[in-house]
């Protein structure tokens, strides 16, 4: 194995294990703020809920948890800022909805939750800039989800969260604390999904 091939694997592991944002020089411009744009990464938190019934279209062996965080991959392909749609890859792992009850969920809806891994080439300096793809990435989850499991009261819609506030309500201040936190999270994944026929340009397996 060359050592370049050896160093972006390495790379690619230590982003998914830590959720660090990763990012090397683009040749491209964003066309919006005239800032280089960046191949990157970011992690949030999404909260949701789900049927709390088994949905009737689901496959034979198959679970909710999977179903779900199947739905989150799918709506990456495309993200959509000020009616400006760019590509993006999502890597997701549901875990245990930590802290809600099951009385937080509506009738007929149960509590679920998942990390989302963030794959984009955006102008991530910016200030802002990850909180905004983050804003980007839930929209197109809330989205996607809506089509598909209608009728959930807007009170309880489904919510994200940018991994450095978690950590900090969490009090993991550091850098170092809230990529334990991830990790420690990540140890309970109950599945896991990622975007299939993302643009070749963000899929981290190409970096």
């Amino acid at each position: 194995m060359s050592k370049n091939r050896a160093r972006d694997r390495a790379a690619r592991a230590h982003m998914e294990t830590t959720g660090a944002r990763r990012a090397r020089a683009a040749r491209t411009v964003d066309t919006t703020t005239g800032a280089e744009a960046t191949l990157g990464t970011t992690v949030f938190l999404l909260d949701a809920s789900i049927p709390a019934a088994v949905d009737h279209g689901i496959a034979d062996a198959a679970t909710m948890e999977q179903l779900f965080a199947a739905l989150i991959a799918r709506s990456a392909v495309f993200l959509e800022r000020d009616g400006r749609p760019y590509p993006a890859y999502f890597e997701v792992h549901v875990v245990p909805p930590a802290g809600n009850q099951p009385g937080d969920a509506p009738a007929g809806w149960r509590n679920a939750a998942a990390i989302v891994y963030v794959a984009a080439r955006r102008p991530w300096d910016l200030d802002d800039e990850i909180d905004h793809v983050v804003t980007d990435a839930y929209r197109a989850i809330r989205d996607t989800l809506h089509r598909h499991w209608p009728g959930l009261p807007e009170e309880h819609d489904h919510a994200a969260m940018p991994w450095h506030l978690l950590a900090a309500l969490r009090a993991r201040f550091t850098e170092e604390e809230a990529q334990a936190l991830l990790q420690e999270m990540r140890e309970t994944t109950i599945c896991s999904s990622r975007t299939i026929g993302a643009d070749p340009d963000v899929d981290p397996a190409n970096w």
